[in-house]
Formats: C-alpha cells, sequence, structure tokens
C-alpha cells in the first residue's frame, strides 16, 4: 500500500490533535476537580449524579423537617414542665389550706393565689412558637383578636377553641412523624382548668371536704400531664432515630456522588503525564518527518 507524504503529515496532525484534546480535558479535570465538564462528556454519570442530587436535598429537607420537630416538641415538653410545677404549687396550697389551723381570711388568701396558677396555666396553654400555638392541634394560627386556643370567663371557667388534629412532618421517604399534642387530651382532659376552679371555690367557700377533694384531683391532673409529657419523649426519640438515619444516608449519598463527580486526583495527574509524555514523543517523530526532503533521497 502506498503512503504519501500528505497521508503521513495528515496522520501526524490527526494524533497531535487527539493528544491535545486529551491533555486538555486532563488539565480540566484536574483544575476544576470534577470528571466532566459538559453532559456529553459522561451522559450515564451525570444520570447517576443528578439522582443523587436529589436524594440528598430529600434528605437536607427531612433533616430541616426533624430540627423544626424537635423544636415543637421541646417547646411542648416545656410547657407541660411548667404546667406540672404549677399544678404541684396548687396541692401544696390546698394541703395548706385543707389544715384545721386556716380560718376564712387565710383561705382566702391562699385562693388568690390559686386563682393566679390557674390563669398561668391558661396562659401556657397558650404558649406559641413563633407566631404558631403549640397546644391548639393543628389550628396554630387563624384566632380572632381577642381570641385564644384556651379562653377563661370571669367565673374561671376555660374553654378550648382549638382542634385535636396532628401536626405530621415527612421525616423520612414515606414517613411522617407526628410531633405534636392538641390542648384538649392534654389539658382539658387532664381536668386541670376544673382542679383549679373547684380548688379555689372552695377556699373562697371554705369547706374543707371540698379542698381535700381538689387535693385527688390535682393528683390526677399531674399524672395525667406525666404521661402526655412520656409521649413527647416518645416523639423526641423517634425523631433522634431518623436524624441518625437521615445522616447515615447524606453520608453515604455524599460519598457516592464524590465517586461519580470527583476527579481522582492521583489517576488524573498520572494520566496526563502519560499523555505529555506521549505528545512530546509524537512531537518528536513528527520533526523527524517533516525533516525529509528529496535530497535525503538522492
Amino acid at each position: 500500500m502506498r503512503v504519501t507524504m500528505n497521508t503521513m503529515y495528515s496522520q501526524i496532525n490527526l494524533d497531535l490533535s487527539r493528544l491535545t484534546e486529551r491533555l486538555a480535558g486532563f488539565t480540566d479535570n484536574i483544575s476544576s476537580g470534577k470528571q466532566y465538564q459538559v453532559p456529553s462528556d459522561a451522559p450515564v454519570k451525570l444520570t447517576h449524579a443528578l439522582g443523587l442530587r436529589d436524594s440528598l436535598s430529600e434528605t437536607e429537607q427531612y433533616k430541616r423537617n426533624i430540627s423544626y420537630g424537635r423544636g415543637w416538641v421541646t417547646a411542648t415538653e416545656n410547657v407541660l414542665t411548667h404546667v406540672t410545677d404549677r399544678l404541684t404549687r396548687a396541692k401544696e396550697l390546698a394541703v395548706e389550706g385543707a389544715n384545721d389551723s386556716q380560718n376564712q381570711s387565710t383561705r382566702r388568701a391562699i385562693a388568690k393565689e390559686v386563682k393566679a396558677i390557674l390563669e398561668e396555666v391558661v396562659s401556657l396553654g397558650n404558649t406559641r412558637l413563633g407566631d404558631r400555638y403549640i397546644l391548639a392541634g393543628s389550628r396554630t394560627t387563624g384566632y380572632a383578636h381577642n381570641d385564644r386556643p384556651f379562653v377563661m370567663d370571669n367565673d374561671q371557667n376555660v374553654e378550648y377553641h382549638g382542634n385535636q388534629e396532628d401536626i405530621t412532618l415527612d421525616v423520612s421517604s414515606g414517613r411522617k412523624q407526628k410531633v405534636n399534642l392538641d390542648g384538649r387530651s392534654t389539658l382539658v382532659e387532664s381536668g386541670s382548668f376544673q382542679a383549679l376552679k373547684d380548688l379555689y371555690d372552695s377556699l373562697v367557700a371554705g369547706s374543707q371536704p371540698d379542698i381535700e377533694n381538689a387535693i385527688g384531683k390535682l393528683d390526677e391532673s399531674i399524672n395525667h400531664i406525666s404521661n402526655k409529657t412520656a409521649e413527647l419523649g416518645a416523639m423526641a426519640n423517634a425523631l433522634d432515630v431518623k436524624e441518625e438515619m437521615a445522616d447515615s444516608m447524606g453520608l453515604v449519598s455524599r460519598q457516592v456522588l464524590s465517586d461519580v463527580e470527583d476527579t481522582d486526583m492521583i489517576e488524573a495527574i498520572n494520566s496526563l503525564n502519560a499523555t505529555q509524555t506521549a505528545y512530546q514523543a509524537a512531537l518528536g517523530a513528527a520533526s523527524k518527518v517533516m525533516q525529509v526532503t528529496l535530497a535525503d533521497y538522492l
């Protein structure tokens, strides 16, 4: 087969062009730290990387939801801790008021503090996290100017204006986690408001049997609140488990994404050096071929 000089020159230019492209590619990979610069460089890897980025985005959203849910649970737990403290103080006052040494005047004085405790518990029931009521079920906003989840009238009767719906958050794929307690099942059904009202009324009336009866009701209320606090502990534990899973999944996804996207610097540098050596050798060979003239054959 006859090989002309033009054919040789064309092949040399083609080989040098290919080597130059490879040099440029390895240089880009090293400088950018990525295995590909445009989709056409590695379409399969790009598709994989996009899927991993979507997964990471979802995981980060789950972690934000978990953080928000933990804040809600912690705020609710703080409220119930303060409610328990106030109920415990009311029980101490009830025991004091039931003592035979008390008279009508001293019992009325105790009744004033009990009334203040009732108002505090109502206020605690209306606690907000940001602009959202935490013990109102899912009706966390949307109240009229003078309305609240818990409203007490002049006769110390307390009404609940929230609902009993759950607040749930997405904490993993296909999994929701409840993060709230509603005011009815937590405070109203605990009998806390009624127990405090009964204690107040019995102190004002000076009825020792009714005061002693109110002590039992307060014990029941404290136990009910304690059980609700335990529910919050279970929610917090569930959120912790989901957060650990999200952290683990995020770590794995980031590692796989790095393997798909990031340049292996050692391999890239070795390939660059090998290509540079090949390029220099090709230039040397081309130089010798191009120096050949007709005089060399005479």
